[in-house]
């Protein structure tokens, strides 16, 4: 229960701020409120709420289904599109066509003779997919998860309560492009064109339509997981094995700079809507039977890559962090603005445009951010303050869910239905992941000059939330991640001259290290208030506009420049907010000096004026 947190309710909540708008209108439509309905098409009249003076009549077809694709920056949401003047220029991706498995141009070094990647998510499996399209072979992949359904389940993907959704942006799709997954990961996701928001400065909701370069794709994040899987068996199945249900416990280093990974097999029961790096959002217990004739395995690994996430139960991050000899250090940060949530499916109506996030604010500071999947449901996250006990009273019963929806929701209420409600009265809140990055300069563990000369050559590395956890408002997490696995694609090919892939990890390091740490701080910045986060955008709105040529956009668009990295970004911002600190305190001395010469002016006027009448 989130009211025995502390409480922080007087932290505000993240602003939705939209650069142009066009006013919806949408006419009566029609959904059960006691049972989901099996398509969109279901129908019943439909009123306005009694709560709230929302004029629903006044909602219409709104604007036609627009089949160009453009995109949105966010995951949950979409703050601010960019303007069409500083829209990015297409992005060419400079990096070699290393084609099918084993057919690449891709110049590599000599493989390692086993390769263990630690975690299974998004950026595991890609990773994955990376080395064996450069010719590995003998890679493993362990899972603590058990297996996800098949991507092409729509009965089960179809389901709201499956998972919750995130979206991959330019850089993401940038990515999957570059190794060959785009087309596959597409075709289970739903394209998002803009946004509707209602607020208490907006009660009848704007509509917004972005304008950039790659429209923003949404998928549930099991199920981009089970579509990197289902490319992983069909493609590369002779190079790379997936296990489920297993667990890396320990991580010891060796003199060569590999390590000795132990695993056993867990029945880990993955949260419905886990954020991706808690511990108490996965629940996994080991076997009662822990001995060496199968449950528990000690491998030797020359190659191991870290990819399960930020918290303690990353075996391997854990090594690393604990090692005095390795300069890779965990910096986690504590959460000033934190938020927890629970999901719920909302039935769109055929009549409303099925391409935008959803999103509503009431004046308490609780926000519902609704994104579509391809089956046509919207998936809502409604993100409550921890500590604000009279909203959390409000989820614990689908009575008291009903009427917290008609009085502060009713934009949402009629195509929620009871049955919905009452599995989210019975949902535990789930909690959003914490800012974390992987400090100390290096993503990699060095290897040993000094090591025993008759081990194989050795290392290991970092990537995704492993080396830089952010909170999915604005859509970096995963589509970084995958940038991370391009990033050491490329290291590895600089590495071929040399003949050693382990020369590829400090190159790794020095290539990304700065942008992981750049990239939390720039997270943290937006998830502040209004003098970190909304303040910024303000004047960077007004420099850009006034001075395009000396300030650039504000931070959230060019995060979305692909060919910048984070570091340029966090660069490029100090530098303009230097220039605008400089010209704003010359404008306030400027008129410091013009209001003293008034005063002095008027106070010699009143004083001759004064001497002048005592002399009379």
């Amino acid at each position: 229960n989130c009211a025995s947190h502390p409480d922080l309710s007087g932290i505000n909540a993240m602003p939705s701020l939209t650069m142009s708008s066009t006013l919806v209108v949408r006419p009566p439509v029609a959904v059960s409120r006691t049972k989901r309905p099996s398509s969109r098409a279901t129908a019943r009249p439909h009123g306005p709420s009694p709560f709230r003076p929302v004029d629903v009549s006044r909602w219409s077809p709104g604007l036609s289904r627009r089949g160009r694709l453009v995109s949105t920056p966010g995951a949950i949401a979409d703050p601010e599109p960019p303007s069409s003047s500083n829209s990015a220029s297409p992005v060419i991706v400079d990096a070699p066509d290393v084609g099918a498995h084993g057919s690449g141009i891709a110049p590599s070094p000599p493989q390692p003779s086993k390769t263990v990647i630690v975690g299974g998510g998004p950026s595991g499996l890609f990773a994955a997919i990376m080395l064996a399209r450069r010719g590995w072979t003998n890679i493993e992949v362990w899972e603590r998860l058990q297996r996800p359904p098949s991507p092409d389940a729509n009965e089960i993907w179809g389901d709201p309560n499956r998972s919750y959704c995130i979206g991959v942006s330019g850089r993401g799709q940038i990515a999957l492009e570059r190794l060959g997954c785009v087309d596959r990961v597409l075709s289970y996701c739903k394209t998002v064109n803009g946004r509707m928001d209602w607020s208490p400065q907006n009660p009848e909701g704007k509509e917004t339509i972005s304008n950039k370069q790659y429209a923003t794709q949404v998928i549930q994040r099991d199920r981009l997981v089970a579509a990197l899987l289902k490319e992983v068996e069909e493609k590369y199945a002779d190079a790379v094995n997936v296990t489920h249900g297993v667990q890396c416990v320990k991580c010891e280093w060796t003199g060569a700079g590999g390590a000795i990974l132990t695993r056993q097999p867990t029945e880990c029961r993955s949260d419905e809507h886990k954020s991706g790096d808690e511990d108490d959002d996965e629940t996994c217990e080991a076997p009662v039977n822990q001995d060496e004739a199968g449950v528990r395995v000690t491998v030797p690994v020359p190659f191991v890559v870290g990819a399960e996430g930020a918290s303690r139960r990353n075996a391997v991050m854990r090594a690393m962090d604990d090692d005095d000899a390795c300069d890779a250090k965990m910096v986690r940060f504590e959460d000033t603005n934190p938020r927890m949530y629970k999901t719920i499916p909302i039935n769109l109506p055929e009549s409303y445009r099925d391409d935008l996030n959803y999103s509503a604010r009431t004046k308490g500071g609780v926000a519902l951010e609704a994104l579509p999947t391809k089956e046509g449901l919207l998936v809502g996250i409604l993100l409550v303050k921890p500590g604000d006990k009279e909203t959390c009273a409000k989820l614990e019963s689908m009575e008291s869910l009903r009427k917290y929806f008609d009085e502060d929701f009713p934009m949402f209420t009629d195509f929620v239905t009871d049955e919905d409600l009452e599995l989210m009265a019975k949902r535990p809140l789930s909690t959003l992941p914490t800012f974390a990055y992987c400090g100390g300069g290096s993503l990699h563990r060095r290897v040993a000059e000094d090591g025993d000369s008759s081990e194989e050559a050795g290392g290991a590395c970092l990537l995704g939330d492993s080396i830089h956890t952010v909170k999915p408002y604005f859509g970096l997490g995963v589509n970084s991640a995958f940038e991370d696995v391009t990033i050491l694609d490329d290291c590895l090919t600089s590495a071929a001259g040399s003949g050693k892939w382990t020369e590829a990890l400090a190159d790794y390091s020095k290539r990304r290290a700065e942008d992981a740490k750049a990239l939390v701080d720039i997270s943290r910045s937006f998830d502040g208030g209004f003098l970190t986060f909304v303040l910024p955008l303000i004047l960077d709105g007004i420099f850009s506009k006034l001075l395009p040529n000396v300030f650039m956009p504000n931070t959230i668009q060019m995060t979305q420049k692909y060919d910048w990295r984070f570091s340029q970004v966090a660069k490029r911002k100090r530098r303009d907010r230097a220039l605008q600190v400089a010209i704003l305190a010359s404008a306030l001395g400027a008129m410091g000096t013009v209001a003293f010469m008034v005063v002095r002016t008027l106070v010699g006027l009143m004083m001759r004026a004064m001497t002048g009448g005592l002399a009379a």
